[in-house]
């Protein structure tokens, strides 16, 4: 075949996924483990590999070498980084970036705008035309509030605050407290070893039960949308600019916002993934 071949791929916290295209038509998906460059450089590179091999089943005809391929993936801080990955993968035609420029692009197309991403992981940015504004992202040690990790950890705070007599056991700091026999040693052994993924697998406690009105997991979600509307104050949003609430986390926050920053909420156009394949077909 000798039309262009692109490759695109979003890589996360909890996972990667790899698409591979031509200009006009998707030849194949696929999906790997976590892709998080900070985290582990070497299984970030292994998991995106095995997800384009995935992705690439029944392609033998085509030499992917030579595809144009944009790499985002989650925790590239540097642009040693992003020339390391680059280096281990066998591609001529590689840029490496992190997931925002690619978590924007999906979302807005060609399009001006603000996204706060809500995955594992969070941040906020803004595009207009080409120029990138962003705030947060600097990983859960320091940032990424109101991300799933950030909700998982900090709903654990506050049960050992339970267990101290410091704000009332019962609702979901008891059925966090349960998940662990009822021990709040075990929590900080879990906490000790615990990745932003692990964290993260605690979100769906907190959102099932704000939706069943639990005051903690409520006063979390808020907390969570409060941090969503300071930075997108910070990113100036201009008259009708829209907001898309994108990750797996993100729409869940729409309900808290206040009503005129929940009046400029617009669906993503697409993901991170598309954002990706975007960036790839770009590079041609």
């Amino acid at each position: 075949m000798s039309e262009a071949i692109f490759i695109g791929v979003d890589g996360g916290g909890t996972g990667c996924r790899a698409v591979i295209a031509t200009r006009s038509e998707i030849l194949g998906t696929g999906r790997g483990g976590p892709a998080n460059v900070s985290s582990d450089m070497a299984s970030t590179v292994e998991n995106v590999l095995s997800a384009i091999g995935q992705a690439s089943a029944g392609l033998d005809d085509l030499d992917l070498t030579k595809a144009y391929v944009h790499l985002g993936l989650a925790g590239v801080l540097t642009d040693l980084q992003a020339a390391s990955v680059a280096a281990q993968t066998p591609f001529t035609n590689v840029v490496v970036s992190d997931d925002r420029p690619t978590t924007l692009t999906g979302a807005l197309g060609d399009n001006d705008g603000i996204v706060a991403a809500i995955g594992t992981g969070s941040f906020l940015g803004s595009k207009r035309s080409d120029i990138y504004q962003f705030v947060g992202g600097w990983g859960l040690v320091l940032s990424d509030e109101a991300s799933a990790a950030w909700l998982g950890r900090t709903v654990l705070a506050e049960t050992l605050l339970a267990q101290d007599g410091m704000r009332p056991m019962v609702g979901l700091a008891t059925s966090i407290l349960a998940r662990f026999d009822g021990k709040a040693n075990a929590i900080i052994d879990f906490a000790a070893q615990a990745t932003p993924a692990d964290f993260g697998t605690l979100s769906p406690l907190v959102t099932q039960a704000a939706a069943a009105a639990d005051v903690l997991a409520v006063d979390l979600m808020q907390r969570g949308a409060d941090y969503i509307e300071r930075a997108f104050a910070v990113l100036k949003p201009r008259p009708h600019e829209n907001l898309c609430l994108t990750g797996g986390l993100g729409p869940d926050y729409a309900m808290y916002l206040s009503p005129a920053t929940r009046a400029c909420v617009r669906p993503a156009l697409g993901s991170a993934l598309d954002g990706a394949l975007m960036l790839a077909r770009r590079m041609a």
